[in-house]
């Protein structure tokens, strides 16, 4: 199973303030920069397979290869994240993997009877959020390989970020 997932290439946290989340990071771990987007647009969201019209932002940074994600949702749509904040408060929600072959490893979790809670795109990548490992969430992510790239570059630019400009917001 582990071929099929790959390593675990981020940690998702659900939070009540992007930028105050980030900040907080950068302050108390010295995890930076991080790329924030104060609104995605989503392609598709459904939550326990019904469309749902999730307002969300995310926030992104790097220590070591590892992604720390940080996820604010700005309306009260039906969602994870929404369950999530109500029920916990902030903190990490899912652990997310990024198998090369998505369509299989999201088959294959599923054969094992986990169940998609959650699933959606953002400019074309799929993620699937699972329930089924003693309650605890796993997300699936289906990243092009210009974006793997992309990710290997970032992880370089994160080893060698000198502090200076740490929260770096794009509307």
């Amino acid at each position: 199973m582990n071929n099929l997932l790959g390593p675990v290439g981020q940690l998702g946290y659900v939070v009540e303030d992007l930028e105050k989340a980030a900040w907080s990071w950068v302050e108390k771990a010295g995890v930076g920069p991080w790329t924030v987007i104060p609104h995605v647009t989503l392609d598709y969201f459904n939550y326990l397979g019904e469309s749902s019209e999730v307002e969300m932002g995310i926030a992104m940074a790097f220590t070591g290869s590892m992604q720390i994600e940080l996820i604010q949702q700005h309306n009260d749509a039906p969602s994870m994240y929404q369950d999530f904040i109500s029920e916990c408060g902030e903190g990490i929600q899912h652990v997310c993997f990024y198998p090369e072959d998505y369509d299989s490893a999201l088959e294959s979790l599923t054969g094992t009877g986990m169940n998609v809670r959650q699933d959606g795109a953002i400019r074309g990548m799929r993620f699937a959020y699972l329930e089924g490992i003693d309650g605890n969430v796993l997300e699936l992510g289906d990243i092009p390989e210009k974006v793997r790239l992309r990710r290997q570059v970032d992880i370089e630019s994160a080893a060698c970020w000198d502090g200076s400009d740490p929260v770096r917001i794009f509307e």
